[in-house]
């Protein structure tokens, strides 16, 4: 035992001296030193003394003007320019004061803006930065070790390693802090800060050829916008700008902004593009600003640049239209069909069929000959061609009627490519689950483009999935002992909403319908044998980028048992609740998912979803029309019972950016079904799970619930553990590694519960006395690597928590570390 120790003590004290005897900065070149972070970032003070001597004073001198300012600010409010009445709280009228707290908000809000755009310029990672801080360091510089151990080495091993693992030493000159403080200030005097200093020291440490940099940055004043005019646009111009004055950005009081500047440059730009100025740009708008008649305030003007061409001043109609229909095969267009103002180039083939009905495509165009040109129609129709999925590239072109200076019309010239007819696609998987079964799955799907020459996309589907018991010893045929589960599917895809007047609803926004047609045949080793058939028609409409809704009008599924063994029907006898979610059923369904995305350039993006399902609520209000009660049990539909319930679900994800390669991805869901009426249990595929590589990653997929109920305890579990209600939320903090391998540290928790007690099923209802020990929580390690178009995902999650008794105390109770563990290899990211 004492030798174990000396050798354990004597390893550690000789990696100590390896670790003392590394050098970070022995080969670095003679002219450089080497940058160790950011020491502070100052705002306000003269130096770093006097800056410790006021650290209490700190937050209390954080906004970047004094009261005084804010009494400036209230200075049009008053009638005389005497301030004296500020002076005293007690003479101060409530509007007075409100106007005070109102300006002080704002330049609050200014300050914090400006300082986290100051603070984004000044940043930058030393070498083995913590989580990409600019001034906290991981205190084992690997990289630089290994960069001053092995440059400049010529074997092929050494370069290997250093080309692998070494990393490129970030030196002062690298960081220019310099520049940075030019940027900085400069950015200062973007937000209104125009009297604002940024200046840098660099600090030496012990070792000379190391330096950390400080920054001091003194904000000053803010200046606000007072006077804002719009002046000499042309009178069709000036009027456009006074008839969405609303909409402007500027306001005067507001803190002087670039970005504000730039949105309202921006706003008239797409006013005029949308108002038939086809050759206008953004550059044709400039800003006038006088500092000097007012302290503290810009006049502002905003004015035409000088040398606008007369093609900008000019309203633009739209003309005839052109389209170009390549296929994919031949370049050469051999036919042309006219339609009114639109004329068709293509190429029919031996039998002159044209590749693409023209009425697909006219769909999509939602313009008129004779209209004004608008931006945003014209780039919604270039998107909604491109998402007609059956173009490889698709591109639009306007084209001067003439070059006369009289010509005020745009002829528009389609060019479209027809992609490839047919894609397939096959995958494969592996399922592993607690109830020791393990094996492949495989799907293989041939999708027909443009199928029926309306842009439809026609789809086929056959998949399959084989599992075998890892330990059992149940003895007995094939068909018993394993499980297996193989199923086709049907599917049609339209571009658009396929039902009368649907045309109205499908302007200015992305639609489409589908209808599918599943069977599904399944063998549930020692259970059961069941097939299950499905038709459904499904609506999407997404009017704006951030929302989409879709809506099932119509879905029928009909699940049958096939055949059962001994041991299945003693456990449905004696199970009513089981019993009616596994019986013969029809499930008449509605469902409307509601979902939002944020902005692509949303620093920290977040989706939201809500879903609400109903089954067997309209086939009961039919049946009540006809004299059968509502809440009657046992009404059949083509002689089978048919399930009636209410499922809800909500979903919110959000991903907190850290770095531009770093970030926090979280999600938090929730759902429940209420079964009622016709039913008293939902059908088992509508029931809830946890567990998986894409939830609890530290249990396999339904290894969890409900509740504190255990699994295996009795014969039951071969539900998988399925609930009425369900938690789970889960937090992973992403990061890179080297080149395509990125990293992941998660944390998973979550249940699912009854609603109605189940006495097969002790523990298994919600009990908020119960609720933290209920939920299951694992944590664990990962690695992704993203190919572009494909995310590998391996993650190895580590139980912490059951949430039933393991036979061990504590909150961590899991029996053994090495059971605790959770194997997962997956496509694409957990949420």
């Amino acid at each position: 035992m004492m030798k174990a120790r000396l050798k354990i003590y004597c390893g550690i004290i000789l990696c100590c001296g390896l670790a003392a005897g590394c050098s970070t900065t022995k080969n670095l070149p003679e002219e450089e030193v080497l940058y160790t972070g950011i020491k502070e970032i100052d705002y306000g003070q003269k130096s770093k003394k006097k800056a410790k001597k006021k650290a209490k004073q700190k937050e209390e001198e954080g906004v970047i003007t004094s009261l005084a300012d804010a009494y400036k600010a209230v200075d049009d409010l008053l009638t005389q320019r005497d301030l004296s009445v500020l002076k005293r709280k007690e003479e101060l009228t409530q509007e007075q004061k409100d106007s005070i707290a109102a300006v002080q908000r704002i330049e609050e809000e200014a300050y914090e803006t400006a300082k986290e755009e100051v603070d984004a310029a000044l940043a930058y990672a030393p070498n083995n930065a913590l989580f990409g801080s600019s001034s906290y360091r991981i205190p084992f510089p690997t990289g630089l070790w290994i960069y001053n151990a092995l440059v400049g080495k010529k074997s092929r091993f050494a370069k290997w390693l250093f080309d692998t693992f070494a990393g490129t030493p970030v030196f002062i000159s690298t960081v220019n802090p310099k520049t940075r403080a030019l940027v900085a200030q400069n950015t200062l005097r973007n937000y209104g800060y125009f009297n604002g200093t940024v200046d840098y020291e660099i600090l030496p440490e012990k070792n000379p050829k190391k330096a950390k940099i400080s920054y001091t940055i003194r904000p000053r004043n803010l200046f606000r916008l007072d006077s804002i005019a719009y002046l000499r646009f042309p009178a069709v111009g000036d009027s456009l700008i006074r008839e969405t004055f609303r909409q402007r950005t500027l306001f005067s009081g507001d803190p002087f902004s670039v970005i504000n500047l730039d949105a309202e440059r921006t706003r008239i730009y797409n006013m005029f593009r949308n108002s038939g100025y086809f050759y206008y740009k953004p550059e044709y708008i400039t800003y006038r600003a006088d500092t000097i008649q007012r302290p503290g305030f810009v006049q502002l003007q905003v004015v035409p640049a000088d040398g606008i061409p007369a093609s900008a001043n000019k309203r633009y109609y739209l003309g005839r239209t052109t389209v170009n229909l390549f296929n994919n095969e031949s370049y050469e267009l051999t036919d042309t069909l006219r339609f009114r103002d639109y004329t068709l180039y293509y190429n029919g083939g031996k039998k002159g069929k044209i590749p693409l009905r023209f009425g697909a495509l006219r769909r999509n165009l939602f313009y008129r000959k004779g209209m004004l040109y608008r931006q945003d129609i014209m780039s919604f129709v270039q998107q909604q061609l491109s998402e007609m999925n059956v173009f490889s590239t698709v591109n639009l072109k306007y084209v001067p009627r003439d070059t006369t200076a009289l010509n005020d019309t745009l002829d528009i010239e389609i060019t479209g490519i027809l992609d490839k007819p047919y894609d397939g696609e096959f995958t494969t998987k592996v399922t592993s689950k607690s109830n020791g079964q393990i094996g492949p799955g495989l799907s293989f799907s041939m999708s027909k483009r443009n199928a029926f020459r309306g842009a439809e996309k026609l789809k086929f589907e056959v998949h399959g999935s084989y599992e075998w018991q890892t330990n059992s010893t149940v003895k007995g045929r094939s068909s018993v002992i394993n499980s297996y589960e193989y199923g086709t599917s049907l599917s049609l895809d339209y571009p658009r909403l396929i039902f009368p007047g649907a045309r109205k609803f499908s302007r200015r926004a992305k639609t489409s319908t589908s209808f599918v047609l599943d069977a599904t045949w399944m063998n549930r080793a020692n259970y059961f044998g069941m097939v299950s058939l499905s038709a459904r028609a499904a609506y999407t409409y997404q009017a704006r980028p951030t929302i989409k809704h879709e809506f099932v009008p119509f879905r029928l599924d009909y699940d049958e048992l096939l055949s059962t063994t001994a041991t299945f029907d003693s456990i449905m006898n004696v199970n009513q609740a089981l019993y009616v979610s596994m019986r013969d059923q029809f499930v008449p369904s509605m469902r409307y998912t509601f979902t939002y995305s944020s902005p692509r350039r949303a620093r920290n993006p977040r989706t939201f979803i809500f879903e609400v399902k109903e089954s067997g609520n309209v086939t009961s209000g039919i049946y009540a029309a006809f004299g059968k009660p509502f809440n009657q049990k046992d009404k059949k539909l083509f002689n089978v019972p048919f399930a009636q319930y209410i499922r809800f679900l909500a979903e919110f994800r959000e991903e907190f950016r850290l770095t531009p390669r770093t970030s926090i991805a979280t999600r938090v869901g929730t759902g429940v079904i209420f079964s009622y009426g016709n039913s008293t249990a939902a059908p088992y595929n509508d029931l809830f799970s946890v567990g998986g590589a894409n939830s609890i990653r530290a249990f396999t997929v339904r290894g969890v619930g409900p509740g504190s109920y255990i699994p295996g305890a009795s014969a039951y579990s071969y539900i998988d553990q399925m609930g009425d209600f369900k938690i789970e939320m889960n937090a992973e903090y992403r990061f890179p590694i080297v080149s395509m391998l990125s990293g992941a540290v998660f944390l998973d928790a979550g249940n699912v519960w009854l609603l109605d007690a189940d006495v097969n099923r002790p523990g298994g209802t919600f009990d908020i006395s119960r609720f933290g020990k209920d939920l299951a929580l694992g944590t664990g390690l990962g690695i992704r690597c993203d190919l572009d178009f494909l995310v590998l995902r391996f993650d190895v999650g580590v139980g912490l928590h059951a949430p039933y008794d393991t036979g061990k105390s504590g909150y961590y109770n899991m029996p053994k570390f090495k059971d605790s563990l959770g194997y997962h290899f997956a496509v694409g990211y957990p949420f």
